[in-house]
């Protein structure tokens, strides 16, 4: 802690160093504070909402956990708590916090019984959940009225009754005041008419949510973060580049990363293999994400002390100079980059010795660079589908706007985003002669043999059969941790209805389809309409 500002200048220092940007500094004053007594909930309450933003959960549990040991009797420690596990989707912590809160605070209101709805949704006690939203609506729920709305047809939608969702969604969505609830409700409506087979009405409906969403939260391809990301790496990863690199010590423990596109079975796969008494995986930590950042930063200070990078120069000539610094990443750095790994690996599972780490994001294919600096040695399980299920799936779900998921609101953005992803996959495989280090499994024939494609994955993470992986999901609903727009399908039995659902769009999908073109004849999917 800095000894020379005091407690009533704390607030507005760290304000200003949020509105720099600066939300990590602004933390460690805040937690400084903190252990020598003094807690500013507000000033916690700003730090973690950045860090959440950030996708820093780490961050934001630091902020909550010391504010609660600091005076556990107060419910704002608790409410930052429950965002922080609201964050990562550890939906049964977020509902012990929410107990907590009301138990504590002096009164709770629309956004309590809200936040604990959706807790006890995703945590798959539906009746409990819809009874929470009945207590909401006594009490008034008009501030909360979009909200409420989209997490009732989400209820609904768990109970499949999809009939009654598109009885008494449309009226509703016609006069409502539009918001990004709003947006996404007109997909849960989309979703039900498709079990209908009313797939023009459906389609309107995804046209709707997606051209709503992209007014209020989009933003334009050509800045698209991980879209850069792609371009800069397809540059810079080349043998010539990588023979360059420094070399460094293999780590004592290497995960498996469960890589692929979004949409493409990874959370199925995820849930599959964490029923394996062997296996621990993490469903979308920001492990990397946490690593990527801390390696940045280095990366920056060394091209600034280098004079490398120019503030006249365009973007990616900007981050080129910056990410070629990835190569002089030594012993030294790595080893605090996979410090920092497993502290959040920690956070998230709960590390025990003697198991397989799975980490699972799709979108880490795109960093498949960085986690080989970190983990050498690294081996890969790649999820496919059929490139065109992918991308429809994509403009058919409901999800929380990152650099990501932005892609998904324009299928001509979604099929070319799909392109660039597999296309710098391939670069990866070839430049760093994965091979033998790359496992990929097509979705579609998980469901015609699950029980010989999974003993296939498994033996090539160096595991046997366990009867347990065919019990996933059992396993899923046990676990309550699930975050991806999946999580209503992974409790289930695996089914096929979702297997070649484009055709039923095809006339939609028909000018995207030069996009899948090498990507279809690489793995065997037919795009004829």
């Amino acid at each position: 802690m800095n000894q020379s500002v005091s407690a009533k200048q704390l607030r507005p220092l760290v304000q200003g160093l949020c509105k720099k940007g600066n939300y990590q500094d602004a933390s460690r004053l805040v937690m400084g504070f903190m252990e020598k007594g003094y807690v500013d909930y507000d000033a916690a309450d700003l730090c973690s909402g950045l860090a959440r933003e950030k996708n820093n959960i780490p961050l934001a549990h630091a902020l909550a956990n010391l504010a609660i040991k600091m005076a556990p009797k107060n419910w704002r420690g608790w409410q930052l708590s429950y965002q922080a596990h609201h964050a990562d989707a550890h939906w049964a912590q977020a509902l012990k916090s929410l107990n907590k809160i009301a138990k504590l605070s002096p009164g709770v209101n629309a956004e309590h019984y809200l936040a604990k709805s959706e807790a006890l949704e995703r945590l798959f006690r539906p009746d409990e959940a819809l009874a929470c939203l009945a207590e909401l609506e006594a009490i008034g729920a008009q501030s909360v009225e979009t909200r409420m709305w989209l997490l009732k047809v989400n209820i609904l939608s768990q109970q499949k009754c999809y009939e009654e969702i598109s009885a008494i969604l449309p009226a509703w969505l016609e006069t409502v005041q539009e918001d990004r609830y709003v947006a996404s409700a007109w997909k849960v409506l989309a979703r039900a008419l498709d079990t209908q087979g009313r797939y023009e009405e459906a389609f309107s409906a995804l046209t709707k949510g997606n051209e709503l969403q992209a007014r209020l939260e989009g933003t334009e391809v050509s800045t698209n973060a991980v879209r850069r990301r792609i371009e800069v790496f397809k540059s810079l990863f080349t043998p010539e580049w990588l023979s360059a690199w420094r070399p460094v010590e293999p780590a004592s423990r290497t995960p498996v990363f469960l890589l692929g596109f979004p949409r493409s079975g990874t959370t199925l796969l995820e849930q599959m293999l964490d029923a394996h008494e062997s296996v621990q995986a993490m469903e979308e930590p920001p492990t990397i994400s946490t690593v990527m950042r801390q390696a940045i930063t280095w990366m920056q200070a060394k091209a600034s002390m280098s004079s490398q990078v120019s503030r006249r120069t365009d973007w990616k000539k900007q981050w080129m100079d910056i990410f070629n610094f990835m190569g002089e990443l030594g012993d030294e750095q790595v080893a605090k980059l996979r410090e920092t790994y497993f502290r959040v690996a920690g956070q998230e599972v709960g590390l025990r010795e003697n198991t397989v780490l799975v980490d699972k994001m799709p979108l880490n294919t795109v960093d498949i660079g960085i986690i080989l600096r970190l983990f050498p040695d690294a081996k890969f399980v790649v999820s496919l589908r059929h490139p065109c299920d992918c991308v429809l799936s994509g403009f058919m779900q409901t999800f929380e706007m990152n650099e990501g998921m932005a892609n998904f609101l324009d299928l001509d953005d979604g099929a070319s985003f799909y392109k660039h992803v597999m296309k710098l996959l391939w670069q990866y495989q070839e430049v760093f002669q994965l091979d033998d280090r790359i496992h990929y499994v097509r979705y579609e024939d998980l469901l015609d043999d699950f029980e010989g494609e999974t003993s296939k994955i498994l033996d090539f993470m160096g595991l046997e059969w366990s009867e347990s992986v065919s019990r996933y999901n059992e396993h899923a609903k046990a676990r309550g941790t699930l975050a991806t727009p999946s999580y209503q399908g992974v409790t289930q039995k695996i089914y096929s209805t979702s297997r070649e659902r484009w055709r039923n769009y095809s006339k939609w999908m028909e000018p995207v389809l030069p996009h899948f073109q090498e990507a279809a004849e690489r793995y065997g999917y037919d795009l004829s309409v």
